[in-house]
């Protein structure tokens, strides 16, 4: 039986989910261009789309709304939430808080999914001082994020980055979600599986990475000069090159232009300069592109969430993917059980 170290390469799975990299470049959500979709449709559009294969997403938008408001006005959800919020990392607190509110079966897969959506959503709203019941309808997810005076620009922008989170294939925390989902367990305790991987700095942490680098350096020559040295030194610069992208990761030139919109103020622009000439020594010296975490960072950054953050925020979209790989692998009914390579000793 031939081995992969990490799985890379091996087939583990049927999916009519999404495609990745497929011509090297693209990214499509049931065979439609997820760039596309920024263009014309909400996440909650898209995250029909995911589940249900519809793009309508009237629907997702009430079942949302009906939840996040449950969730605000449970006491003893908050009462928790207000004991660890301060004591825990952020990603901790959504695993705790997503177990909390145990399984549910809901009207339907869509309306199962809007939950644990609101209910992430609404912790990460408690940790960024936003919660509000005010919801912009054109961008219900988004605007529940973000403080009630956010601007129509930042709204559109990070519900732009949310479709870009909301599904990737078989990477690492989606595969962990559907190894419990293939147990027969239920949606919640896969979507904390999904949530515990994603913590994992291999895997959702380079958008923090890459923004603490971008905010190090004060002016663009000496982002020069500190790249320069960290690539002589054979240091990792987080935020380039993809495990499946091989020309472009096709997200991101989507959030460097909404970084570009929003760098107003004098420090907004130099930290944008600061990006770009990262990415300019990055092509230049090593053939590297950026991925969605480099500029996607600084676009999180921007929109005034901490960085403790981002990657609670990159939960908040993949949820959507998660559940509906969920269902998708209930619906195989097949456990997931690979083989092991044995490399220890011998018969004793």
């Amino acid at each position: 039986m031939d081995y992969s170290p990490g799985l890379r390469g091996v087939v583990a799975g049927e999916t009519a989910i999404s495609t990745v990299g497929r011509e090297g470049t693209s990214l499509r959500y049931r065979g439609y261009d997820a760039v596309e979709l920024t263009k014309n449709h909400t996440y909650e559009d898209v995250v029909s789309l995911i589940i249900e294969d519809s793009l309508d997403g009237t629907n997702f938008k009430n079942y949302y709304k009906t939840h996040f408001i449950d969730v605000f006005n449970n006491e003893f959800l908050n009462s928790v939430l207000d004991e660890i919020k301060n004591k825990m990392h952020p990603m901790d607190v959504l695993k705790v808080i997503t177990s909390l509110v145990g399984e549910y079966e809901g009207k339907n897969r869509l309306d199962a999914t809007a939950r644990l959506s609101a209910v992430n959503c609404y912790v990460i709203a408690v940790i960024n001082d936003a919660v509000s019941t005010n919801f912009v309808d054109e961008y219900v997810v988004a605007s529940s994020l973000l403080k009630d005076n956010a601007s129509s620009e930042k709204i559109e922008a990070l519900d732009d980055i949310l479709i870009l989170y909301a599904e990737h294939g078989f990477n690492a925390s989606t595969f962990a979600t559907r190894v419990t989902a293939s147990t027969r367990s239920d949606l919640t305790s896969s979507i904390v599986s999904g949530i515990g991987t994603l913590k994992g700095e291999l895997h959702g942490g380079a958008n923090e990475k890459a923004v603490k680098m971008i905010t190090q350096f004060s002016t663009v020559d000496e982002a020069k000069d500190g790249v320069l040295n960290l690539l002589y030194q054979k240091q990792k610069i987080m935020g380039f090159g993809h495990g499946v992208y091989k020309i472009q990761d096709p997200r991101s030139p989507i959030v460097k232009s909404w970084v570009e919109k929003l760098s107003i103020s004098d420090d907004a622009i130099n930290r944008f300069n600061i990006a770009k000439e990262i990415d300019r020594l990055m092509d230049s010296e090593k053939k590297l592109f950026p991925n969605v975490d480099f500029y996607g960072g600084l676009l999180l950054y921007e929109l005034g969430f901490d960085i403790d953050l981002f990657t609670p925020i990159f939960v908040a979209g993949r949820i959507a993917g998660w559940s509906a790989h969920y269902f998708e692998q209930h619906d195989q009914d097949i456990l997931i059980r690979p083989a092991a390579k044995y490399i220890g000793p011998s018969e004793r």
